[in-house]
Parts: C-alpha cells; sequence; structure tokens
C-alpha cells in the first residue's frame, strides 16, 4: 500500500500528520519556520484529536506556548478511528500553566436531557467531570425508544409522521412541512426513502453532496492533479474517457497492462500505446491529444508565476471537459 502511494506520488490522510511530524522531528530548522509562523494555536474537539496530532500540536506549540483547545472528554467517541481521549486527560500536565475554563451551562438542551445525558455519562471511568445545567428548566420527558434495524426504525417513523399529519395517537395535528428527521450520515436516509415511496409520503432531501463530491468537481480535480502530477495514475484512470474519446474498457486495458509490465504511471503506459500502435484509430489519435495535453500542462505548472486560474480554464477548454457540459 504505502509503496503504491509512493508511485502515486500521494499520500493518504495519516501520512499528511506522520510525514509533517517526521520533518519537524528531524529538521530543527522547518520547526522553528512554522513555529515562529503560529504565535497562536487554536484546536476544536480537542478530544478527538490522535497520537499524531497531538505530536504535531506539542512540537507547534514548544515555541510561543500559546495554545488554546476547545473538547470536551464526554464527547471521545472516534476511539475506533485512533481518537486518543488521554490528550484532553493530561492537557494541564502537557501544558504547565494553562488555565482551564470549564463551560458547563447548557443552552441547547432542557433539564430532561441534561439530566439522562448526566446520569449516562457518570458511567464513563477516567473523565475530567463537569456538572451541566441550564435555565431551561422541565421540557418534556426524555423517551427512548428501540428498534431491530433501520427497516423497523423506517417503518415505525413513517407511521409516525402520519399519525401527526393526521392528529391520530392523541397527536396534534402537524403538516408535513412542520416535520423534519436529522440523520447523522446521508446513507441513512436510505432506508427512510425507500419507506416513504412504499406508504406514499412526500418528502425531500435537504443537504446534498458536498462541494468537491460532486461529479464534474472530482473530474476537474483529477485534470489538475494530474497536470501537476503526471505520476497520479488514479487521476489518469479517471479522466482518460472523461469525455468520451473512444477508448472503451479495452483499450484502457491495454494501457494498465502495459503500465504494470514496464513498472510505469498509466500516462506512460499510454504513451507508449500510442507510440507502438497498440492503441490506434480515434482513439488512438485521441489519447495522443490527451497525453500531448497533459505533457503541455505540466510544463506550464512548472513555470515561475504561473496564472493557476489560466491554466485551470485552459485544463478544462483543451480537454474538451468545458464543452462537454
Amino acid at each position: 500500500y504505502q509503496a503504491r502511494l509512493l508511485t502515486l506520488n500521494a499520500c493518504d490522510f495519516g501520512d499528511l500528520l506522520l510525514h509533517v511530524v517526521t520533518i519537524f522531528q528531524k529538521h530543527v530548522d522547518v520547526l522553528q519556520q512554522y513555529q515562529r509562523w503560529l504565535r497562536f494555536i487554536l484546536v476544536d474537539e480537542y478530544q478527538d484529536t490522535n497520537i499524531a496530532q497531538y505530536l504535531w500540536l506539542r512540537l507547534l506549540a514548544a515555541g510561543h506556548k500559546n495554545i488554546c483547545c476547545v473538547g470536551d472528554d464526554d464527547q471521545s467517541i472516534y476511539g475506533w478511528r485512533g481518537a486518543e481521549v488521554g490528550n484532553i486527560l493530561r492537557f494541564e500536565k502537557d501544558f504547565p500553566g494553562a488555565k482551564v475554563i470549564r463551560l458547563e451551562q447548557n443552552y441547547r438542551s432542557t433539564e430532561h436531557i441534561l439530566s439522562a445525558a448526566s446520569g449516562l455519562i457518570a458511567a464513563n471511568a477516567g473523565r475530567l467531570g463537569k456538572t451541566l445545567w441550564t435555565e431551561a428548566k422541565g421540557g418534556e420527558k426524555v423517551r427512548l425508544i428501540g428498534h431491530w434495524d433501520g427497516e423497523e426504525e423506517a417503518r415505525w417513523i413513517g407511521e409516525e409522521a402520519e399519525a401527526l399529519q393526521r392528529g391520530t395517537r392523541g397527536m396534534t395535528p402537524r403538516s408535513l412541512n412542520d416535520q423534519a428527521i436529522l440523520v447523522r450520515a446521508s446513507h441513512q436516509m436510505r432506508a427512510f426513502e425507500d419507506r416513504f415511496l412504499t406508504i406514499g409520503l412526500p418528502y425531500r432531501v435537504i443537504g446534498g453532496p458536498r462541494f468537491y463530491e460532486r461529479l464534474e468537481i472530482r473530474d476537474a480535480m483529477a485534470y489538475f492533479r494530474l497536470a501537476v502530477s503526471p505520476e497520479d495514475s488514479l487521476a489518469f484512470e479517471r479522466i482518460v474517457n472523461t469525455p468520451k474519446r473512444g477508448l472503451g474498457d479495452k483499450a484502457q486495458q491495454v494501457i494498465q497492462r502495459q503500465a504494470r509490465e514496464d513498472g510505469v504511471s498509466l500516462l506512460e503506459g499510454a504513451r507508449y500505446c500510442v507510440a507502438s500502435g497498440q492503441i490506434g484509430g480515434k482513439g488512438g489519435a485521441q489519447l495522443r491529444q490527451l497525453v500531448e495535453g497533459v505533457d503541455r500542462w505540466h510544463r506550464q505548472t512548472l513555470a515561475a508565476g504561473y496564472d493557476h486560474v489560466r491554466l485551470a480554464e485552459t485544463i478544462l477548454d483543451e480537454s474538451g471537459y468545458t464543452a462537454m457540459w
């Protein structure tokens, strides 16, 4: 996996942290440069930091010793992905002289909700401890409802929504426009949507894909990545036939096989396939244009003071991607 990343001139999220920590530890001059630059450091959700982030922060904060961390040890839920709650538990030991300010007033929840939450979290071991309070006295009592699976949950929620709309089950009638379902992740909506379609309950989903997750943005970013790093085979694989260049699965398999045999990137494999005539016709001509285009765009990225915006427009225009839309 790491060898593949090196071939692609890429880093995963963990590498971005680990490599920086390694650089800081081995090159004091680089560390000192960033310490001078970052006079004040503010960290949010400190309870979710991992060991690499912790080391990174300790190194950077050693310069001016101006660090402010916001966090709640009771909200540490990402241990499964490497978060270390001990980072916030030993904060005062790691940063002697730091002032701890407890934010114990809750403005969001009612008294019943806080009581239920506090009673549950009190069972946690190794807590800093806090006493939450609110001016929102009383409120509806917490109702806990368990379901066997997502489908059962969706079925129950659909029935509740219909009952609330009609004013049955002792409920005050409420329009569907006044009802909302909050989900932690978008994939959880699938069961709800299936159920609502089945019972004919109208709905709409608010909040679509994030900007960088949109198809056209990911395509454009792949072109830009390839221009900066022609060895990025993942980017090449994404755009080699986007827009359509007459390069079907068979032609792409030829490129991939050639790249594997020669131990080179897909771009270099494509270059050889065109030169050797393995891919000819319209597809070969289009592939040649793409290879030459990437070469040209890459040279422009190396030029001093090049205009990023103009180059981005050039890449999208010359590649035919703009015209495709």
